[in-house]
This record gives structure tokens, sequence and C-alpha cells, in this order.
């Protein structure tokens, strides 16, 4: 009984995600169909008079944000619209300074005539839901526009999306979400992956009006709509899903646009995306039991239901494939042979996985290799088992009945350590029984030559491994800054160092020599959701930049400030020498702006009970060479001056590493004389330093061939190193 027990629910797990998987590819193919034929002008903005435009009030829901509070609130107070027919309202439930400085920001667009109000209400009672309940008692709009802290709406969104409620029936309308930091690490890359597939999911099932899903910021709401459904409930964890089954499931239209996109930031940490998943696990749960009779009461086609059902049950499917993998060991144990039934099942298991996996990963387009598509689609496989835990634990809590809390995502931390509920412990303790669980069905099954559940043991004891080694990493990393301030910043390495710490929450202080460039550089740095400050000076007069660090420490000190802006000069191809013109500006330069910024900074540093510091040297600090006297020069200062101030500062709590690149593309590297060997682009080396930085090593050299080599030139007599880098094209 046992066993016919474990293969029939192997049996229908099968059958259902092949099912869930074939209806997916479907949408996923007709949404790129529509994207491939679709017309520059199908969301074209129609003229009208001003006068004709309908009354929007835009709710800004936020609770303790001070990360992103002034940038939520500028960015919706730059929405373009007729300020007569335009409300901004700021929803603050928060208990910390986020309610300061959300006063001070909007008192100053107040006296632009911005109509922007700051509302809080006495109980935060439902948390979110009872907030923009509150916020509707507060609003006079027909049309209600929602943002969440972190969701950064473009100027032009209320006038590209408010023609299509023209349409009486059209209750609501969702917009895309591109996420700033994407690229940040593996974990933000799965994350987008799957957004980005369930944008082509929804594209798909908008093209033939079948139910989707909403998420809940970024989006517009027809008022009456609202209170057609009785209103925002605050008994689910998800209000948004809530509020989207039940306009659709009464007959509501639905507008998706994926071509108006807002701007906001995935969790980096691992805690916080176990924290998110398992309460969106919760809110999916709730809302799938609370709909389903109303679904099936509802008139619609066989395929409109099937779409209905798989939407509002995926996530309890998602929770099976941790049941599945709870039965590994039982399987293991108690048969002895797996007959032909059970292959069969594993077959069309195996089948729907890779289908539905390679549409996931996948965007349509060639540019990605076939051996890319597979480590993605590995990748995203084995990631989806922890992501089964959460919703397995989450479908524990809803059918028991069991109240959590609600616990917000954290915004504007990046991963920078701050503190998590209880949850998230709980559910670390939860991977760390599944992984030991999943090596012990993994060795059982290959004892017994039960290979299937060796390859699904074997993928899940992957996801568990992964999830763990980023906890593990993000636990051993220090407080990651929030405030950095770079020189040389129109350089090509800090030019990549400026967009590689460029994010929501961050403030970024760049100095750069042309004032043009750097100005195109804060545009792109604001635009990935960054502060941004610039200073243009030159480095020589040392004592202006004393005092421009100064005052940037005495307006708020820096967490992180690296020492990047650096000159070059060369002996000419004829070996004539370096004009003492070009030394003495090198040294100013490369040497003595560096001793002169630190040397500012340590007070602020001091006071503030630490910081970091990150001098940029170069590789040739080891190796004098021929062609470059001063420059290596220069670099070999940097490297001791560096090294001798992390044995002095280090028992202050002042962090400094040393950075020792090799040949990083630039104008710059392209003058020098000699070969380049190894070279490197500035993206590969700006995202190399910051992720070292994070472990606040002595030195950070790269890349190794190229430094295992310099190292070693420079431990050989002069007598054997200098005929070795001659042959090597570094002699004269």
């Amino acid at each position: 009984m046992v066993v016919f027990f474990i293969q029939a629910a192997i049996a229908v797990m099968a059958v259902l995600f092949l099912s869930y998987a074939l209806l997916e590819a479907r949408s996923v193919r007709g949404g790129r169909r529509k994207e491939a034929v679709a017309s520059a002008d199908e969301h074209s903005v129609p003229e009208r008079d001003e006068r004709q435009w309908p009354t929007v009030s835009v709710l800004l829901p936020v609770y303790n944000e001070k990360m992103v509070i002034n940038k939520i609130i500028d960015a919706a107070c730059a929405l373009q619209y007729p300020r007569d027919r335009l409300e901004i309202l700021l929803l603050d439930d928060s208990t910390d300074e986020t309610s300061a400085l959300a006063e001070a920001r909007i008192a100053r667009h107040q006296a632009r005539g911005i109509p922007i109000r700051h509302a809080r209400r006495e109980k935060r009672i439902g948390y979110k839901a009872g907030n923009l309940n509150f916020g509707l008692t507060l609003a006079k709009g027909d049309f209600i526009a929602i943002f969440d802290a972190d969701c950064l709406p473009p100027p032009d969104f209320l006038r590209k999306v408010m023609p299509a409620f023209d349409d009486e029936k059209v209750g609501f309308l969702q917009t895309g979400i591109d996420y700033v930091n994407w690229d940040a690490s593996f974990l933000t890359h799965f994350q987008a992956m799957e957004t980005r597939h369930k944008d082509e999911v929804t594209s798909g099932l908008s093209r033939e009006g079948l139910m989707a899903s909403l998420t809940g910021s970024s989006c517009v709401w027809r008022r009456s709509c609202i209170e057609g459904i009785g209103g925002i409930s605050t008994e689910t964890m998800t209000e948004d899903v809530d509020m989207g089954y039940k306009a659709q499931l009464e007959d509501w239209k639905y507008v998706w646009r994926r071509d108006v996109t807002s701007l906001a930031e995935f969790p980096e940490s691992m805690a916080a995306f176990r924290v998110q998943r398992q309460r969106w696990a919760r809110g999916l749960i709730q809302n799938a039991v609370r709909h389903v009779r109303h679904m099936f009461a509802t008139p619609m086609p066989l395929l409109s239901r099937c779409y209905a059902l798989s939407l509002m049950f995926s996530a309890l499917l998602l929770a099976g494939f941790y049941c599945v993998f709870l039965l590994c060991l039982p399987m293991c144990l108690l048969v002895d042979s797996s007959g032909p039934f059970f292959h069969i099942c594993c077959s069309l298991f195996l089948g729907a996985a890779i289908i539905w996996a390679w549409h996931n990963t996948t965007d349509g387009s060639t540019a990605v290799s076939a051996g890319r598509r597979v480590f993605q689609a590995f990748g995203y496989v084995v990631m989806h088992f922890p992501v089964s835990l959460y919703y397995f634990s989450a479908a524990l809590q809803v059918f028991a009945g069991v109240d959590g809390e609600f616990h917000r995502t954290p915004k504007g931390y990046g991963r920078r350590k701050i503190s998590h509920p209880t949850i998230n412990t709980r559910l670390v303790w939860a991977e760390i029984f599944s992984l030991c669980y999943g090596l012990s069905s993994f060795c059982l099954s290959l004892w017994t030559e039960e290979y299937w559940v060796s390859l699904y043991s074997g993928l899940a004891t992957s996801g568990f491994s992964l999830t763990l080694f980023f906890s593990w990493s993000d636990s051993h990393k220090n407080s990651l800054p929030g405030r950095v301030l770079i020189t040389g910043a129109t350089g090509s390495l800090g030019h990549a160092l400026a967009l590689e710490y460029a994010a929501p929450g961050m403030t970024l202080i760049l100095h750069g020599r042309r004032e043009e460039t750097l100005a195109e550089l804060a545009a792109r740095c604001r635009a990935k959701g960054a502060e941004v400050e610039t200073h243009c000076l030159d480095l020589r007069q040392t004592e202006d930049v004393r005092r421009w660090i100064a005052d940037c420490c005495a307006q708020e000190t820096p967490d992180l400030i690296i020492a990047n802006a650096g000159r070059n000069t060369d002996i000419g191809p004829e070996g004539k020498g370096e004009p003492f013109s070009d030394v003495k500006a090198l040294v100013e330069v490369n040497l003595l702006s560096v001793m002169a910024l630190v040397d500012s900074a340590l007070p602020a540093l001091r006071q503030n009970g630490g910081g970091q510091i990150a001098i940029i040297s170069s590789l040739a600090a080891y190796y004098g060479l021929p062609t470059t006297p001063t420059y290596c020069a220069t670099k070999a200062g940097l490297k001791a001056y560096g090294t001798s101030l992390r044995g002095w500062l280090r028992s202050e709590n002042i962090r400094v590493s040393v950075v020792l690149p090799g040949y990083v593309a630039s104008p710059m590297c392209a003058a020098m004389p000699g070969p380049k060997p190894f070279l490197w682009q500035p993206e590969r080396a700006a995202k190399h330093i910051r992720r070292r930085l994070t472990r606040d090593p002595a030195r950070i050299s790269f890349p190794f061939p190229l430094n295992l080599g310099i190292w070693g030139l420079s431990l050989l007599p002069a007598c054997l190193a200098m005929p070795i880098a001659q042959r090597l094209g570094y002699g004269r």
C-alpha cells in the first residue's frame, strides 16, 4: 500500500507538472509572437485636451523606508500630468526616521506647487492592505495608481497608461518592472529569469484575455472596480493577488503594458529572498483557497479554466516538488524494483522539467549560446528546490490555520547586514535538514541503483547547498557601504566602479576631471536608483582636495573611499625620458593626492568608529618597467603606503585594501608601451574589486597569471629578471 501511494503521488505530480509546463510554454510562445508583430504605435498616446484627463490619486504606501523614501517621493512628484487632476498621497506607517525625511522632502515639493500630502494613520492595522484602505478614504481620484517604496515610475507613466481606461470595462492596468540590480549576483540573476518568464507568460495570457496575476505595484485601478469587488481585503498576505482574482472573476478586464516600466530592486541577501518568498507563498495559497469556489462557479471555456487552475494552484504545485523530495528516501527503502510504470512517470517528469526550464531561462533570442542556456537552466532548476521548501512550509501554515506575521522585504539595503525575522532561522534549519536528507537519499539510491531517485535528490541537494552557501557568504561579509566616494570616476575603471556600486539606497560621491563625462555618468547611476553627488577639481591642488574631503565628511562620512584617480607617462619611443613637468604631475596625482585624501578623511572615519579605504595601485608596483619608471614608482609607493595604513589603522576598525590590477582596457592603458597580456575589461575588473572588497583583504591583485609572473620577476635577481622582461617585450 505504501509503495502504491508513493508511485501514485509521483504519477499525479508528473502529469500535473507536464500540463502546467505545456500551458506556460503555450503562453510564452503566444507572448513572443505578440511582441514580434506589435507595431511601434500600438500603444501611442492620443492627443487630447488636458481638461479631458481623469483625476488620478497616486498612493505610496511606506513603512520604515529610510533608504529609498526620497527617491519614491521625487519620482512621484516628477509624474507628467495636469496638476489639477493629480494628487499624491504618501501613506506613512513608519516608526523610524523615514517620517522626518519624508516631511522635509514633501515640503520642498509642496513649495513648487506639487499636489502631494503626507498622511499617517493612528494604528497600523492590516499592514499594507490596511494602509491602502486608509489612503482610499483620503483619495479624491476616480483612478488609483499604486507604487511601492522602491518602485520608481517614469515621468510619462500616467500619460502613457491612462488612455487604456477609455474602455469602461477595463478595471485595472499592470505595467512592467525593470530591476536595476538584476546582475548583482546569481541570486538576483535567478530572480530576473523568473520575472522575465512571468512577464512573457502574462503577455501571452493578456493576448487571449485569460486570467493573470497582478504584481501590486506600478499599477492603476479604476476606483469603481475596487469598490465593486468589495475593497482591499486585509485577510491575505498578498492583497494584490486577491484584488486581481476578484476583479477578473467579476468580469472586469485588465490591460498589460510591458512597454511601460518602473524601476525597482530585487532582494540581494539570501535571508531577504527567503522571507519574501515564504510570505508570497502564504498569500498565493490563501488566495487559491479563497477563490477556488468562485472560479468554478464562473462560466468560462475549458482552456480558460485550465489556465485559471494552473495560475491559482501553481504555488501548491511547487510545494508538491518538496513532497516528492521527501518520498525519495522511502522509495529507496521500501521498493525492491521500481518497475516500468515508475520509469514512465519519471520520464514525464523529466520531459516537463526540460520544457519548463528551457522556456523559463530563454527569451527567444539566438544571441545566447546553447551551452549557456543549459547552464542557466540547471541553475534555475536547482534553485527551485529550496523555493519549494518555502512554499511547502507556507502550505503547512495555511492549512494548519496558523496566522503568521507580515514580514516586509527590506528595500535599499542590498546585501548589508540587517536583522531578519525568526522565520528565516527556521527555514535555514529546514534547509540544513533537507541537505542531509537529500544526501542520504542520493547515496542510498546509488546503492540500490534507483537512478531516477539519484537524479532528483542530487538536484535537490545542489539547490539546498547553494542557498546555504549564499547564507554563509552573507554572514561572512562585512557591512556593505551605503555611501561611496570614488576619485577618477571619469576614467574607465572609475566609471565602471561607479556603475557597479550604483543601486537603490546607495549614495555615490563621484570625482572626475571631465565635467560633461561626469554628468553623463551621474545620470546613468541615478537611472540605476542611486543618489549622486559630483565634483570636478584638479587633484594636483592638494589643499583643494583636503577641503573637499573635509566638506564631504562633514555632511556625512563615506563608508567606502576608493582612491582611483591616476595618470601615466613614459620615456617615449626613442627613450629620451619623461618630461619633469609630467613626472611632477604624476607624483602629485598618483601619490600625493591619495595621501591628502586619506589624511583629510581620517578624523571623520575615527569619529564614525571605522570605515573602509581602497587604494588603486597596479601590478607594476611589484616590478619597475623600464618604459614607465615614474608610474611604477608611484604605484609602488601606493602599495607601501596602503600596507602601512592597514597595519596602523586596523585597531581603529578602519579597513584598508590595496588593489593591484593588471591591464584594464582604457585609453591610458592603450597609450602605455609594451604588450598587454590578460587584458580585462573595466566592467569585469570593477565587479571583481567590489566583490573582493566585501571580504576586507589586504591586497586584491588580478589577473592571476600576470600577477604570478610579475611577482616572480620581483623575486629574481636583476641579472635574471631584466633579460626575461626584455624577452617579453618590456625592455629597451
